[in-house]
C-alpha cells in the first residue's frame, strides 16, 4: 500500500528500532503517532516529525481499552498499526520475578493482539492498511536465558500468520519481522546474560550472526508495507533457517487457499 499521506501509530517509538522506524515513515511521507511510556522522549521525536506523541502503559488494559477509538478521534484512521514495542528476560525462568513475567506477556503479546483488536475493524470497513509487528528470531529458535521472551515472540508470530488467513482479501496486510542482532540498548542487556551470551557468541563463530542497525530495519519495514511483503528477517545468514520455520505455515495456506474464511460473517449481515 502508499505510504505518502497515511497515518501510521507505532509502539515503543521512544528509542532503538521504534524512533527508526518512525523517521523512516516520516520520511517516506507518513505522518506518524508516537506511543510509549515515556513522554518526553516522544514529544520531542514527535515535534522533529511533525507528527503526534501519546503516552502509555501497555501493560495497563485499563489505559489500552478504546485507546486506538482516542488516537483516530484525535488526528484520523490510523492506517498502518506497527506493533514494535518490546521487553526482555535476562534470566532463567526459576529467577524471575512473577511481575516480570506478566509485564512480558502483557507488552509483547497482549498489547499487539489489544491494539490490533482495536484498529483492524475500521481498517477492513476502509478496505486498505497494514499491520507490522516486530517479532525476534527467538520466536522461531531457542534462546537459553530468554524462555519467556522467546514464548511471548512466538505467540506474537503465531497470531500474525493465523491473522493473515482471517483476514484475506479484506484489502489489510500483515508484515512480521524476525529480528536477531540489531544495535540497540535491548540487545546489549540480552548478551549480559551469560546463558545467553555464551549461545550468541558460538553461533558468531560459526558466522551465523551478525548485527544489523535499526535503521536498516526501519527502512526495510517501510519497503515492506509498500511492496505489501510478508516477512522481514535479519540476520540474512540465518534467511534458511527462518524459511524453513516458516515452511509449515506456507504449506497450510496453500492447502486451505481456496477457503473464504470470512463467508459467515458475510451471512451474519444479511438481513
Amino acid at each position: 500500500m502508499e505510504v505518502r499521506n497515511t497515518r501510521v501509530l507505532i509502539t515503543g517509538a521512544s528509542r532503538g528500532i521504534g524512533a527508526s522506524l518512525a523517521r523512516a515513515f516520516a520520511s517516506a511521507g507518513a505522518r506518524v503517532a508516537l506511543v510509549a511510556r515515556s513522554a518526553e522522549d516522544i514529544d520531542a521525536l514527535a515535534h522533529e516529525l511533525g507528527g503526534s506523541s501519546y503516552p502509555l502503559d501497555l501493560t495497563d488494559p485499563n489505559q489500552l481499552n478504546g485507546f486506538v477509538e482516542r488516537v483516530e478521534a484525535d488526528g484520523g484512521p490510523i492506517d498502518v498499526l506497527v506493533n514494535n514495542a518490546g521487553i526482555e528476560t535476562q534470566d532463567f525462568v526459576e529467577d524471575i520475578a512473577e511481575d516480570r513475567l506478566v509485564q512480558v506477556v502483557a507488552t509483547n503479546l497482549l498489547a499487539p493482539l489489544r491494539l490490533t483488536r482495536q484498529a483492524l475493524p475500521g481498517m477492513i470497513h476502509r478496505g486498505q492498511g497494514h499491520l507490522l509487528y516486530t517479532s525476534s528470531l527467538a520466536a522461531i529458535t531457542p534462546a537459553p536465558g530468554l524462555s519467556p521472551y522467546c514464548a511471548s515472540k512466538a505467540g506474537l508470530t503465531r497470531f500474525a500468520e493465523s491473522l493473515r488467513m482471517e483476514i484475506k482479501n479484506t484489502g489489510v496486510g500483515i508484515t512480521t519481522m524476525h529480528l536477531g542482532p540489531v544495535d540497540t540498548g535491548m540487545w546489549e542487556r540480552v548478551t549480559a546474560n551469560p546463558a545467553f551470551d555464551a549461545a550468541q557468541r558460538r553461533l558468531r563463530q560459526l558466522r551465523m550472526l551478525t548485527n544489523v542497525s535499526p535503521d536498516k530495519v526501519a527502512s526495510d519495514a517501510v519497503q515492506a508495507v509498500l511492496t505489501g511483503k510478508r516477512e522481514v528477517r535479519h540476520p540474512k545468514r540465518l534467511w534458511g533457517t527462518m524459511a524453513i520455520a516458516a515452511l509449515p505455515g506456507r504449506i497450510t495456506e496453500s492447502l486451505v487457499g481456496s477457503v473464504n474464511y470470512r463467508s459467515h460473517k458475510t451471512q451474519e449481515r444479511r438481513p
